[in-house]
């Protein structure tokens, strides 16, 4: 009798079990301040997908209750853009769900052009005033250089401190009233001019140019100092 109760009990309790997941009842997985920290770490990481980037996420604190979610947890950056400084949402949507919030910095390490002293507007760059140096990019408003040759000979638009991140934002390639050379593509087929700029123009810019042989004015992308380009 009590083997029969035993296998009666067995088959119900299976029973429950199938009916609770066509249900769709699910475990609740438990969260410790600990969990919730590493996993945003591992989340944030791969979000940024580079070997040379540094995260660290803030830990909770220890002292904060354990956390049940029965879903897999989301994360998000409260700003999109990433930042040296972040704050990553975690949540957990359920009916009676629940979202935290960690704090997290992140360095993103690159080799970048600095500038060797301090620099004036309107100053014609060479070798001997820049150098490589391994610096944090996302502290840098605007976009980093990494090659000291594509900045020789660019002029400087405003100041620039001693050890400051050059980005094409501080430089004119071409700038207004600059001698340039032409490009003209078509293919596998490069036919040079000469031209004068009418704009100030920084990598990948497009600016007016007046073709010196024909006197026409045409739009053109900075490809190099003093050099533009135009499709055919």
């Amino acid at each position: 009798m009590k083997m029969y109760d035993n296998f009666k009990f067995n088959k119900l309790s299976t029973l429950a079990l199938l009916l609770g997941f066509q249900h769709g009842v699910a475990l609740a997985e438990i969260y410790s301040p600990d969990n919730l920290t590493a996993a945003a770490q591992h989340w944030l990481q791969q979000s940024v997908g580079s070997e040379q980037a540094l995260v660290r996420v803030h830990p909770l604190d220890a002292r904060s209750k354990d956390r049940e979610c029965a879903v897999p947890l989301q994360f998000s950056l409260v700003n999109p853009k990433l930042q040296t400084q972040n704050s990553i949402k975690v949540l957990c949507e359920t009916e009676l769900g629940w979202q935290i919030y960690l704090s997290a910095k992140v360095s993103q390490m690159q080799e970048v052009v600095v500038s060797r002293r301090q620099l004036a507007p309107g100053v014609i760059l060479s070798k001997e005033m820049i150098q490589l140096e391994t610096r944090d990019q996302l502290i840098s408003r605007g976009a980093v250089v990494t090659d000291t040759e594509l900045l020789d000979g660019a002029r400087t638009k405003r100041s620039v401190s001693r050890g400051q991140i050059l980005t094409l934002q501080d430089l004119c390639l071409v700038c207004k009233g600059d001698m340039v050379t032409i490009e003209g593509i078509s293919g596998s087929l490069i036919v040079a001019t000469s031209g004068k700029a009418l704009s100030d123009g920084s990598l990948g810019d497009n600016i007016q140019v007046q073709n010196l042989n024909s006197g026409r004015k045409v739009q053109a992308s900075v490809t190099a100092v003093k050099r533009v380009a135009i499709n055919l």
